[in-house]
């Protein structure tokens, strides 16, 4: 898994294997403290995150897992917003804090 900052969404009206109420973000990838790294992915969003939210990522098969993913072309796939990051012992990164 990786980690993530939603930077916005992506509306595609016409797509292939179309999914209900699909919602697509633009994400850029950051460090466990929430520092971009000024690179994007667009994600297929299971959890309703909303712009501004550290998230986590899952890539690759592993993202037709999901229910609503089955057997579908997903690639990116955003799994849970992150609260709190403890670093050995520290913690690097709280929601609400850096954003």
């Amino acid at each position: 898994m990786n980690f993530a900052r939603v930077s916005g969404t992506v509306v595609a009206e016409t797509r292939a294997h179309s999914i209900p109420n699909a919602r697509y973000l633009l994400v850029e990838e950051c460090d466990q403290m929430g520092q971009g790294r000024g690179e994007y992915l667009v994600a297929f969003d299971i959890i309703g995150a909303n712009r501004g939210e550290m998230v986590m990522l899952t890539q690759g098969s592993s993202c037709r897992w999901a229910r609503d993913t089955e057997d579908r072309p997903i690639d990116t796939l955003v799994v849970a917003t992150v609260e709190t990051i403890d670093q050995s012992g520290r913690i690097v990164y709280a929601a609400g804090e850096k954003e």
